[in-house]
């Protein structure tokens, strides 16, 4: 997962939205997002 993505996720997480929206509208899985989130916390 790049950066751009990363920071994507971060935003739209920290607005409220699912992970599983995220994941979907960023074309990576769940668990790819959940570990890439948790990594930078």
């Amino acid at each position: 997962m790049d950066a751009d993505k990363l920071a994507a996720a971060k935003s739209r997480r920290a607005k409220g939205e699912s992970v599983t929206a995220i994941a979907k509208a960023l074309g990576v899985s769940r668990a790819t997002l959940y570990r890439a989130l948790s990594e930078t916390e």
